[in-house]
Formats: structure tokens, C-alpha cells, sequence
């Protein structure tokens, strides 16, 4: 389970980290999606702080572990897949703005991803699990293959959300040639 934790809290670690490089593409998925800001933040500060905490979130996740970390993660999850439900209701199709300048629109599959991150978070919540450091250093050379699986694992759930919906619209315009 630990490899799915550590997978989850990179993808939204990446996620972050690209709302705080490039702020605009969220701050216009929200828009669209017509979800409502507090006054006292302007958009691009409110997805900056947004991104501050997924990153840090992520962070906690992956350098202490435990608990505390995996309930946050699993409501960073929860926020993440209300936001994408009401983007899919609204705005089907819309760029989701999660990592940053590139394009990804909003599908079922990036809804799925962000419902099994917040279920992985609550799992890890009742069954707490370890940091990578501890992890690498009670199992050595298993550790470290434990840490590049669980970023392969985040690689092809981001290509999930990101890849996967790109071709499935390039063969759509394919077969209709």
C-alpha cells in the first residue's frame, strides 16, 4: 500500500507544483467550471496558495509519513475530485488546469484518479504508512525499488488523466476520416 501512498502524494506534489509555476490554466478551469473564490484572494493567489499546499501535503506524505500525512492527502483527494465532478457537470471537456500549461481536458478517467487518491489516502489514514526514508533504509536496494515503482505508477496515472483522453480524441478524428 505504501507504493499507491507514495504515488498518490507525487501526483499531487507535480500537480502543485505546476499550479504555483503556471497559475493561469487552474484559475481558468475554475472559472469555467464556475466555482466560487473567497473575496479576500485574488485567483491567481488562490490557486497559488492551492498549489503551496498540495505541495507541502505531498511532501508530508512522502518525508514523515503516518496518520496525520495520509488524512491530508485524503482530503486534498476529496477537494480534487469535487472539483473534477463538477467540472465533468458543468464544463465536460474543459482544460482540468492541474499541471499547469499544458492541456488536459477533464474526463471520467482524471475523476477516477483523484477518487482512488482520496481512497488510498483514507486506507492509509486507518492503516498508517512509512516515509520513503524510513522505508529505503529498513529495506535498502527493496526500498529504492519500492520508491522508482511508485513513480512509475504516478507517471501512467498522470498519463491517465492526460494521454489517454488526447488519443482517444485523435482516433476519434481518425475514424471519422
Amino acid at each position: 500500500m505504501v507504493g499507491l501512498l507514495w504515488a498518490a502524494a507525487a501526483i499531487l506534489g507535480a500537480a502543485g507544483l505546476s499550479k504555483l509555476a503556471q497559475p493561469a490554466s487552474t484559475v481558468h478551469a475554475l472559472k469555467a467550471a464556475r466555482i466560487p473564490r473567497p473575496r479576500v484572494l485574488a485567483p491567481t493567489a488562490m490557486v497559488r496558495v492551492a498549489g503551496a499546499t498540495e505541495l507541502a501535503v505531498a511532501g508530508y506524505v512522502l518525508g514523515w509519513g503516518g496518520s496525520p500525512a495520509a488524512a491530508l492527502l485524503a482530503v486534498c483527494y476529496l477537494i480534487l475530485t469535487v472539483v473534477a465532478w463538477r467540472m465533468l457537470r458543468v464544463s465536460p471537456g474543459q482544460d482540468c488546469g492541474c499541471f499547469g500549461g499544458s492541456s488536459e481536458p477533464i474526463t471520467r478517467w482524471h475523476l477516477l484518479v483523484d477518487i482512488a487518491g482520496l481512497s488510498i489516502g483514507v486506507a492509509a489514514t486507518r492503516w498508517p504508512q512509512p516515509s520513503v526514508l524510513d522505508e529505503v533504509t529498513d529495506q535498502g536496494a527493496q526500498g529504492v525499488l519500492l520508491v522508482g515503482l511508485s513513480l512509475l505508477l504516478a507517471w501512467l496515472c498522470y498519463l491517465l488523466m492526460t494521454a489517454l483522453p488526447a488519443l482517444g480524441n485523435l482516433r476519434a478524428k481518425v475514424a471519422d476520416r
